[in-house]
């Protein structure tokens, strides 16, 4: 339970299709995700091709993210049934979103679900989001950022760091 107190939902539905639901330690679903480049490379800055996680890495990353905050799959309703499709994690620093196949990219997801990690802090007394982490390449994910109302305080070569008053 990362938040003192705080029980975390089981299901949070974002659409009538598309929902998170909380990580349940199953982190094997999250492989085939983090094996894309694309996904790989836009949320730990990894460019080489040759170097994909393995099952181990993903186990180690969804533990951690599962003890400092609220972990979540997001799954969307294909034939009946829902299936991973990326992943959340609900934290006041640095809170990731991967979405795990092209096909569910730019559909506007990653926009739900940071909404949902705004008003769940809110929700949790929160008063901002530090050190949202952007690599300057990922324009997708600057541009949610923006939208969402996160400001650039501060840069490296690589990366842009946001913020969000809640």
């Amino acid at each position: 339970m990362p938040f003192s107190g705080i029980e975390q939902p089981e299901t949070i539905e974002l659409t009538e299709t598309i929902r998170l639901k909380r990580y349940d330690g199953h982190y094997e679903k999250a492989l085939p995700g983090y094996q894309d480049p694309y996904v790989y490379q836009n949320s730990e800055g990894i460019f080489d091709e040759r170097k994909k996680p393995d099952l181990e890495y993903v186990q180690n990353m969804c533990r951690y993210l599962d003890r400092v905050g609220e972990l979540y799959f997001i799954e969307a309703l294909e034939n009946g049934v829902y299936i991973p499709i990326g992943d959340v994690t609900v934290k006041e620093e640095n809170p990731p979103i991967a979405i795990w196949f092209a096909r569910y990219r730019g559909k506007g997801i990653g926009s739900l679900a940071m909404r949902m990690i705004i008003h769940r802090l809110r929700e949790l007394g929160y008063q901002k989001i530090t050190g949202s982490t952007v690599y300057k390449w990922n324009d997708a994910s600057l541009a949610l950022h923006k939208k969402l109302g996160f400001q650039v305080v501060r840069e490296t070569e690589k990366e842009y760091f946001l913020d969000l008053d809640l």
